[in-house]
């Protein structure tokens, strides 16, 4: 019989902790749970995180002036020049349309109606246009129009690649 008794009582000690370690997990973790910035904006739920939140404050008092920028340039004026160039039947058209002195090419076209271009870029020096043409047709000869925009500057071109 006392056998049976301490067994009876090893039970009762295994059930009584197991029930007290159960009763411990089961117990709410709470904001008195947690250290201060233990917990990260990771850690958190995105609907946590859109409560977090909230309205935007009136705009604050404006800030002290900048310095005074550099003057810009004396003149933004743009001047256009054009020239027409023909392509015999079944030839080719080749042109250039240069800027005037002091001023350097921004942009240019080359359009025709029924030459097929295959060539419109700037100049190599970057004070023109050039363009060329072919003629497929051979029943007489077309025109290609090339179009130079052109502003006051300098310019500088680098090589490919630089």
């Amino acid at each position: 019989m006392r056998r049976s008794w301490r067994i009876a009582l090893a039970v009762g000690v295994v059930v009584a902790v197991f029930a007290a370690t159960s009763a411990g997990a089961a117990k709410f973790i709470t904001g008195g749970d947690i250290k201060n910035g233990s917990i990260g904006l990771r850690d958190l739920s995105a609907a946590a995180k859109r409560a977090l939140k909230g309205k935007s404050g009136a705009a604050g008092p404006a800030g002290p002036a900048g310095p005074q920028g550099p003057a810009g340039p004396a003149s933004l004026s743009t001047t256009v020049r054009t020239q027409d160039f023909v392509a015999p039947p079944n030839g080719t058209a080749t042109g250039e349309v240069r800027c005037p002195d002091g001023m350097v090419a921004v942009g240019g076209s080359a359009s025709s109606r029924l030459l097929f271009v295959w060539f419109s870029e700037l100049s190599a020096d970057g004070r023109g246009w050039t363009a060329a043409a072919d003629e497929f047709d051979g029943s007489s000869s077309s025109t290609m129009h090339v179009a130079v925009i052109c502003t006051p500057g300098n310019v500088t071109v680098l090589p490919t690649g630089s």
